[in-house]
């Protein structure tokens, strides 16, 4: 069972900033965050294959990709044409260790070059930074791996696997050693550490009955970042967290939901992360919030919703999360297909 094909993109970057003061009501314009004009194109072919023996189903695909990527000159940097390209792929292993029960694994490789966010940021940023450009930077690279079951016995359907990546030539920020004539550290981006990520995602539910089932799922994410100096924790890694829930259907048409999403306190902050006024230097804490949904199939092709968020008005914040999330909250959607 062959895929095959190829695919092409362009994007440009039109960016402009006005600053106006609002004693004098007088505007004028000033550079954009990003040099106006800046371009990147991509193309790639692509191709898939699934084979199956017996209980072995076995995928494996891969894509070579090309991209060209222009910054206009300006007054801080010189005109940048970068054309990476990379060779990526993946292999899936489904393999039935008994009826009910499937071993699952997963290989592959990927890359992302620089974009016009890594190569062209200017000015200011959050932690008392100020970012210039860095018109040599590189790609950076990362090798997945999982491995997990999904089981299906009677009542109870349960999912968890166990990943790991590994990313080369990370880009990150790094300090110049400059500093802004208002106290400004100067930062660029650079093809700096080595990071690993692993952790775990698991998933169980329970059919109580024909219209009654409950749900639990459960993530944890670890990480680390390395130079040459030093190994840190890396930045922005979500704590433990999950979601607890029932589902009631007493008619076909009409479903009722509750559930309870939560996260654990994350105190382990890389030293980005402790420097980040967006983010408590004591670390984030945990919370957890109840929810209720209601749906409702009103046509074959029409349903009704309506969603009911944190409704003790728990003021918490998600980490890595520049602001604080919503307090009680409703929701409503219409969903047609035709």
């Amino acid at each position: 069972e062959l895929v095959w094909g190829f695919e092409y993109y362009t994007d440009e970057i039109d960016s402009r900033r006005i600053r106006s003061d609002t004693e004098t009501d007088e505007s004028r314009e000033v550079r954009g965050r990003f040099p106006d004009g800046s371009t990147m194109d991509s193309s790639a072919v692509y191709a898939a294959n699934r084979w199956h023996w017996g209980r072995l189903n076995l995928d494996a695909g891969f894509r070579y990709s090309w991209f060209e990527i222009e910054l206009p000159p300006t007054a801080e940097i010189e005109a940048v044409r970068l054309t990476p390209s990379d060779l990526t792929g993946d292999v899936h292993l489904n393999y039935e260790l008994s009826p009910g029960m499937r071993l699952l694994a997963n290989v592959g490789r990927g890359f992302r070059p620089p974009n016009i966010f890594d190569l062209g940021t200017l000015g200011s940023r959050p932690g008392n930074r100020f970012n210039v450009p860095n018109p040599d930077l590189g790609p950076d690279s990362v090798l997945s791996y999982d491995i997990g079951v999904k089981a299906s016995r009677g009542r109870w359907q349960l999912e968890i696997y166990a990943w790991y990546a590994d990313y080369r030539d990370k880009i990150a920020s790094r300090f110049t050693g400059d500093i802004t004539a208002d106290g400004r550290l100067v930062v660029k981006s650079d093809n700096l550490n080595a990071a690993t990520l692993y952790g775990i995602e698991s998933g169980l539910r329970f059919l109580a009955g024909d219209h009654l089932e409950g749900y639990v799922v459960v993530n944890f994410t670890r990480g680390t970042e390395k130079d040459q100096d030093q190994s840190v924790p890396a930045d922005r890694v979500p704590p433990l967290n999950g979601r607890l829930g029932v589902v009631y259907q007493p008619l076909d048409r009409l479903r009722l939901e509750t559930y309870l999403d939560f996260a654990s306190r994350q105190d382990r902050l890389s030293p980005r992360d402790a420097e980040d006024p967006r983010i408590n230097p004591q670390g984030t804490p945990g919370w957890g919030t109840l929810n209720l949904l209601f749906g409702w199939q009103l046509l074959p092709a029409l349903e009704l919703g309506l969603r009911l968020q944190n409704l003790g008005d728990k003021s918490y914040r998600e980490h890595g999360s520049g602001i604080d999330a919503a307090g009680r909250n409703v929701g409503a959607w219409i969903d047609y297909r035709f």
